[in-house]
């Protein structure tokens, strides 16, 4: 059984408007084939905060066979979810100017959330001054000049003596 893949089955853009490049095919057994519904599939797992194999896992394939297919997809990992956000809002903003009042008033709910979380996060960071950094890691010396004052037990250093009057 072969499978042939014809240059106009990939023809279009993704779920996020990029371009579809396809892999090319080479002799031996056939392949998983990529499609446009696995493809969307994965970029919303992704979206949705899911691990690579636990979207490979939903699409029903192995880590290496869904890296090898979709490697534009798990490229796009990190920025799924804002960017699946900002597909959202650019329809209903194309809807909203269409004259649909119902996407108007949702992307100004959604816009009004997104500006009183920003504004709760500067008030919640107001008087804690800038975000420190944890404490600075330790090199080989001084850790073990640090672990050798800790000693305790049978070799721990005597207590100073206690005072008489």
């Amino acid at each position: 059984m072969e499978i042939f893949f014809v240059a106009e089955e990939f023809s279009g853009v993704d779920l996020f408007g990029d371009p579809i490049i396809p892999r090319q095919e080479g002799r031996g057994r056939p392949e998983h084939g990529w499609s446009l519904e696995n493809s969307n599939k994965v970029l919303l797992a992704f979206a949705k905060g899911l691990s690579v194999k636990e979207a490979a896992t939903a699409i029903g394939m192995s880590v290496p066979t869904l890296r090898k297919h979709y490697f534009a997809e798990v490229a796009k990992r990190s920025a799924a979810r804002l960017r699946m956000e900002m597909t959202q809002l650019a329809r209903l903003n194309s809807a909203a100017q269409g004259g649909n009042v119902a996407a108007e008033k949702e992307l100004m709910k959604r816009l009004d959330k997104a500006a009183l979380a920003e504004l709760s996060d500067r008030v919640a960071h107001r008087d804690h001054g800038p975000v420190k950094s944890t404490s600075e890691k330790l090199g080989k010396k001084a850790a073990a000049k640090d672990a050798a004052g800790q000693v305790g037990g049978k070799f721990a250093p005597p207590a100073a003596p206690r005072l008489i009057n």
